[in-house]
């Protein structure tokens, strides 16, 4: 049986930006995590943020772009620069360009950076949302697979 400790791990992590799924996946297969436990517990936890970040999400940046606070101005300057790096080639494709933003398992491509561009460009969340999350299944997807490639003793199917 596998320590609930082990389990939370893995959703804790998954819930953390940059890190996500793609982070957790590999995580909770070392920690021997069952691999489906793994996945759906990664994806759950790396799902989790994307409607508040899309419905809240440029609200708290524009309250601490006018914040007194100096660390709360350059961290909000920052975000809206990494926005603003992958606004033009997601914007051109619309909700297709955030499914697939999200569905590519690299660092800054995952829920967190799909969910708050979709809330930029104005996508409406009741289409947006689903795609972020349908793009966060395939990236947990590839990541399952990159984790038999390189983890082979990991995988059910490689033992």
């Amino acid at each position: 049986m596998v320590p609930a400790s082990s389990l939370w791990t893995v959703f804790g992590t998954s819930i953390l930006p940059i890190i996500e799924l793609k982070g957790a996946i590999p995580l909770g297969l070392g920690l021997g995590v069952p691999f489906w436990a793994t996945y759906f517990i990664a994806l759950l936890g790396s799902c989790l943020p994307a409607p508040f970040i899309v419905f809240f999400i440029e609200k708290i940046i524009r309250w601490m772009q006018g914040s007194k606070v100096k660390l709360f101005n350059r961290f909000a300057n920052w975000l809206m620069g990494k926005v603003d790096k992958h606004k033009g080639k997601i914007e051109k494709y619309g909700y297709l360009g955030v499914f697939i933003f999200v569905a590519i398992p690299l660092p800054g491509t995952g829920v967190w950076t799909g969910s708050l561009i979709a809330s930029v460009l104005g996508l409406k969340p009741a289409k947006a949302i689903p795609l972020v999350i349908l793009g966060n299944c395939v990236a947990g997807f590839i990541m399952l697979m990159l984790s038999s490639i390189f983890f082979p003793g990991m995988v059910p199917w490689a033992a």
